[in-house]
């Protein structure tokens, strides 16, 4: 998972919990670590949603993630 700091910015969104998507992904981030699941969370410092630079730079190493240990059956 990957959030950015300025994902859906808007300077007037309420303060409330339910509208700050960094905040939802860490949080999201802490219930997967309590639950142990593996994960990989990247933060992106001056980054909107989908921002391309960061997709460009961290999906190399995500699919070797994804793919670690496997196997093919040959």
């Amino acid at each position: 998972m990957e959030v950015g700091d300025r994902d859906f910015l808007n300077i007037n969104a309420l303060r409330d919990g339910k509208h700050d998507w960094v905040e939802a992904n860490e949080r999201m981030a802490n219930v997967l670590s309590q639950k142990g699941y593996h994960y990989q969370f990247v933060f992106a410092r001056n980054a909107v949603h989908v921002d391309r630079a960061v997709r460009e730079q961290t999906l190399p190493e995500a699919l070797e993630w994804v793919w670690r240990g496997y196997r093919p059956n040959f």
